[in-house]
């Protein structure tokens, strides 16, 4: 769906109405979990609703109270908008979308169907968690437990080596390591764990990688902020991982 399709169902709608459709369609299908005020106000123009040139899209968004939040800003001091679940409400009542939304269902379904080919029990675990929290469209928690997931299975894989070969791999990076059990893993950081899966030959540079960019996802989730990852980001998530150590 376009955005000019999305707002078509709004255009003569009031003003903070049609900021907050232009921002759930970007954060749904532009995987842009945050705009500014003249980023808004170019895709009202783009959209062709009458009047957009005129309109001061920073009172708009400033008076928007509940539905947007300031998330940040950009290097030239603009203010980044995002919607808060307040207004994700606000614009599915609008639109007349479902509670449980297509997107969302599509995603655990994809989600479900890459657990059932994991046969590692500790990572799969970690899937049916992500899993459940999709499920009630608990995002932020659902990048985190796939990330652990991940974790898990690399882990296993980096294990499968053996404890000499796994010391030798880990004190290229901390001369001072020393692995006896599966357990001394849980004493790395992960960035470590991905040099040495790397080095191992369980993934490539590519894959190296794209997990950096996953973890890095999942700090963003895993911490305490106002970060809210769009559906898109989170199927990417899913898509990504999955792809490299599951399908």
């Amino acid at each position: 769906m376009t955005l000019v399709e999305f707002l078509a169902a709004v255009k003569r709608a009031k003003r903070e109405t049609v900021a907050l459709a232009v921002l759930y369609w970007n954060e749904r299908y532009g995987n842009k979990e945050s705009m500014t005020a003249a980023e808004v106000k170019s895709a009202v123009v783009s959209a062709r609703i009458t009047n957009a040139k005129n309109i001061n899209m920073a009172d708009v968004l400033g008076k928007a109270g509940a539905n947007v939040d300031v998330v940040g800003n950009t290097a030239n001091g603009s203010k980044l908008w995002q919607l808060t679940e307040t207004g994700r409400k606000s614009v599915r009542a609008n639109h007349g979308l479902p509670e449980n939304e297509p997107e969302l269902e599509q995603s655990v379904g994809d989600l479900e169907k890459v657990v059932a080919k994991v046969t590692d029990p500790g990572a799969k675990s970690f899937l049916e968690e992500a899993v459940l929290c999709l499920r009630v469209d608990a995002r932020r928690a659902a990048v985190v437990f796939v990330w652990v997931g991940a974790a898990a299975d690399l882990k296993q894989r980096i294990w499968s080596h053996g404890a000499s070969a796994v010391t030798t791999a880990f004190q290229k990076y901390l001369p001072k390591a020393s692995l006896k059990t599966h357990d001394d893993l849980l004493k790395f950081q992960e960035v470590d764990i991905l040099k040495v899966a790397q080095d191992l030959g369980i993934i490539d540079k590519a894959q190296h990688k794209i997990l950096g960019q996953a973890l890095d996802l999942r700090n963003q989730c895993g911490h305490p902020n106002k970060y809210w990852p769009g559906i898109s980001k989170v199927k990417a998530h899913v898509e990504d991982v999955a792809g490299i150590l599951w399908l």
